[in-house]
């Protein structure tokens, strides 16, 4: 029933389109470290990516959990572009199924199968959450 919820949702509310060039300025301006911009060019080249990925092809230690620092990097790149983020926002909660928000939606999402649902173990799906850079952030044919 969880599932069938979550592929109405995805298919109900359609994600905010993030506006590159206010991105691209949001970035620069959000004061990241080298190690977040690492995570952040990762990510927009490789576009599908697990937490476990990320450690290993990163050379990151495993705690904190990347996803975590993921979130902490897309609120501080929010806070330089406010009502997209906020829009951001609204539609995490809405494709959540439990009204809760996920700020690493403001540069990706869950990976869907063919039949739309998420690519995660709470699915059956896949043994790690599968995530997917947003089509408009993607940098890896440049």
């Amino acid at each position: 029933m969880i599932i069938y919820q979550k592929q109405i949702m995805i298919n109900m509310f359609p994600r905010p389109i993030t506006p590159i060039k206010e991105f691209e300025i949001a970035l620069e301006k959000a004061s990241l470290t080298d190690k977040d911009y690492e995570l952040i060019d990762y990510i927009r080249y490789t576009s599908v990516f697990t937490q476990p990925s990320l450690v290993k092809d990163l050379k990151r230690p495993s705690k904190p959990p990347l996803l975590t620092n993921l979130c902490q990097i897309c609120k501080k790149i929010g806070s330089e572009m406010p009502e997209h983020f906020q829009k951001v926002i609204e539609w995490s909660k809405k494709i959540s199924g439990h009204n809760t928000k996920w700020d690493g939606h403001l540069i990706c999402a869950e990976a869907l199968n063919v039949d739309n649902i998420p690519l995660s173990p709470s699915n059956g799906t896949s043994l790690f959450d599968v995530m997917v850079v947003h089509k408009e952030l993607f940098l890896g044919f440049d």
